[in-house]
């Protein structure tokens, strides 16, 4: 339920901050008062279409917050589909400039769309041109389903299950396909089998390659370094590193003689001669098995290009390349052996489909039983309501596919006078028969929908006398089990109030501004009053008020 409705720059309203409670709420005041601006602000902060003219002159910037308590299961898993983590209080907010809206939900940013689909499961305003859930038919099924309560509960849970094993069985057979296109994949994936297999990747070759590629492209000058370096440790026609360090230990030897020193060189030029001797030795060694020509090139940079095409091919690395072989390997094997799969799928689908079309009628059997029941009920509400002949019928008609929902498309028909045909709720024309089919409707199915506030804007319209009182009546039935809030000029509907707000309009030397105040019990029988009276007080309205006052207290004490 709405705890509170925080408006600032709308229209009329400069800053209001208007507190809620259970039960009947209801706003009145003077025509022009600024009653509408209370409903605009909350249809803003609902996310509906918004006029850049709401903004209060002279403002920049229109803002309404609204803060609720005790939402459903329902709009919490709606917060959670949006990724907002539900709270002890959910707090709707919406600010506009003339340039940009902004919208929030506990804080978290959201889209237009995010914040009315949440408007919509928490509050349903109903007024002279705006209804909202009542109206919509895709919402007819599931408030029949509702009124049916646990039996059709039951049954659309074993559809459910029915139709989720068809779509699993229908899925695999989509993906296994027809022979011909069975043949079809299995010849490309043969191919691509083939492809992967023969290129044979290896993580790192393409790096080794790369490497091979840059040594054979310098052949010439490796081997002419290691020709050269060659001659120079092993001897040449003028130089041998080998020969020199030999010659300079026998020379250190025979000095040694004189001066021990000189032995101590002579010791480790020994042991550097067979470092010396040992690199001279590998690199003829290396000599010998170097071997360059332009078949090994060529041969290097065919299979650069063969692993480079099929790494690009099959995932940009060799790691996805064989993940795609891996895949493919089990895809061929699953399609080899899909006939016979393919046959018992299609007898394990065809067997499924008529569950379900079983269950799909069963599920049909049940509505149109529980429909002539929710017939009888609307009817018995209008013919309170003072509409005797009116009727009011659930029609069926049959989806074009398979759903989780069963076949049946659900539409509420009325015709509002005898003699006239049913019609959709969309084609209903007077303000007056509207408003009292909608609050018969809303009679049974306030327990039904799982919206938790209700905003009834002026629906009686045209209403006055004895069925003034009984809609009065009615709106007090529906708001024992959920929040109500209605905008009203009836003091029947006035007499019935839990909390009782007035609205109304001052001017000061610049500016005129909307304000509201919830009334005492003096100041509620003082505005019946003015309600039944009008602008100047009757001598009899005051006393007429206080006996309104407690034959509404009689009938919700009786209640």
């Amino acid at each position: 339920m709405i705890e509170s409705l925080h408006i600032q720059n709308i229209a009329l309203i400069e800053d209001l901050t208007l507190n809620l409670e259970k039960g009947l709420n209801i706003l009145s005041g003077e025509t022009g008062a600024g009653k509408s601006i209370i409903i605009d602000s909350l249809n803003f902060v609902l996310g509906e279409r918004a006029d850049k003219t709401l903004i209060r002159n002279g403002a920049e910037r229109a803002e309404v917050s609204a803060v609720f308590s005790s939402v459903s299961e329902d709009v919490e898993k709606s917060l959670e589909d949006l990724g907002i983590t539900p709270d002890d209080v959910l707090i709707l907010k919406r600010a506009m400039t003339k340039d940009k809206n902004e919208c929030r939900i506990n804080g978290a940013q959201v889209t237009l769309g995010m914040l009315k689909s949440i408007g919509e499961k928490l509050v349903d305003i109903h007024g002279q041109h705006e209804h909202q859930s009542l109206l919509k038919v895709s919402t007819h099924v599931h408030l029949l389903d509702a009124f049916g309560g646990e039996k059709i509960e039951k049954s659309k849970k074993k559809l459910q299950k029915t139709y989720n094993s068809y779509k699993e069985l229908c899925n695999e057979f989509e993906n296994i396909g027809d022979a011909a296109t069975r043949e079809r994949k299995l010849d490309v994936l043969n191919y691509q089998i083939t492809e992967l297999k023969e290129a044979e990747l290896q993580e790192g070759e393409e790096e080794k390659l790369l490497a091979d590629r840059k040594k054979f492209r310098n052949a010439e000058k490796i081997l002419n370094a290691a020709k050269d370096a060659n001659q120079l440790l092993n001897g040449g026609s003028d130089f041998s590193v080998v020969g020199a360090v030999n010659k300079a230990i026998n020379l250190l030897n025979v000095a040694g003689a004189f001066d021990e020193n000189l032995l101590k060189i002579a010791e480790r030029l020994e042991s550097a001669k067979i470092d010396v001797k040992d690199v001279a030795d590998e690199l003829e060694s290396c000599l010998d098995d170097l071997s360059f020509d332009d078949y090994s090139l060529e041969k290097v940079e065919k299979r650069l290009e063969k692993v480079r095409q099929v790494v690009r091919k099959y995932g940009g690395t060799v790691e996805a390349a064989n993940e795609f072989l891996k895949n493919a390997e089990e895809e061929y094997d699953f399609l080899i052996n899909a006939d016979a799969r393919a046959t018992k799928l299609e007898k394990e689908i065809e067997k499924t489909r008529l569950e379900l079309l079983s269950d799909a009628e069963e599920l049909s059997a049940l509505r149109r039983k529980y429909a002539v029941s929710f017939e009888d009920e609307i009817n018995k509400q209008l013919k309170e309501l003072g509409m005797p002949s009116a009727k009011f019928n659930v029609s069926f008609d049959e989806n074009d596919g398979k759903t989780a929902d069963g076949f049946d498309k659900v539409e509420f028909l009325i015709s509002a006078n005898k003699g006239e045909p049913l019609k959709p709720l969309q084609k209903i024309i007077s303000g007056g028969e509207m408003s009292r089919f909608m609050l018969a409707l809303k009679n049974i199915t306030a327990r039904l929908d799982g919206i938790d506030t209700m905003v009834f804007d002026e629906i009686d319209t045209g209403i006055s006398g004895y069925i003034a009182q009984v809609v009065a009546e009615k709106l007090y039935n529906i708001s024992v089990s959920r929040q109500v809030i209605a905008v009203t000029h009836l003091p029947q509907l006035a007499s019935m109030a839990d909390n009782h707000y007035k609205i109304e309009k001052k001017e000061t030397a610049d500016k005129t501004i909307t304000n509201v105040k919830k009334l005492d019990e003096d100041g509620e029988l003082q505005e019946i009053a003015r309600l039944i009276g009008g602008s100047t007080y009757s001598e009899h309205a005051l006393p007429h008020a206080v006996e309104m006052k407690k034959h509404a207290d009689a009938y919700k004490n009786a209640k």
